[in-house]
């Protein structure tokens, strides 16, 4: 299958179940040309190569349509609007959709509650579950 034909495309809101959601650290690799996650098992040396270096809300996510496992990072400000929506999700039921759009050179993550998932939210399903306590 094409690369391309999988990701996600530019404003294309999509279901996701999210598994849990953790702090990572963070780092830009120039020689890969992405973000990489940084562990105890990272070797030191590749450490020093990366760039803009930070820690970060990571929401681990199921991506149903793809059926591939998202690592999606989250801004201070996209983390309040990710806990609004998942805690609507909470009472509500209901799925959880997402988008990336650009503005400029920075990509926005925008999360929303499927309001036509409402009747599913009855159900009692094992992954729907309180990240934060």
């Amino acid at each position: 299958m094409n690369r391309s034909a999988r990701r996600q495309k530019q404003g294309e809101w999509t279901a996701i179940t999210v598994m849990e959601i953790e702090k990572r650290r963070i780092g830009w690799s120039p020689e890969h040309k992405k973000s990489v996650y940084i562990d105890e098992s990272t070797d030191p040396e590749l450490i020093t190569e990366l760039k803009r270096l930070r820690e970060a809300d990571v929401v681990v996510a199921y991506d149903q349509l793809r059926d591939k496992t998202l690592f999606i990072e989250l801004k201070e400000q996209e983390k309040e609007q990710f806990d609004g929506v998942y805690s609507q999700y909470m009472d509500l039921g209901g799925q959880i959709i997402y988008t990336q759009k650009k503005e400029g050179r920075k990509t926005l993550t925008l999360f929303m509650l499927d309001e036509g998932y409402k009747e599913m939210g009855a159900m009692d399903v094992p992954e729907k579950k309180s990240l934060f306590g």
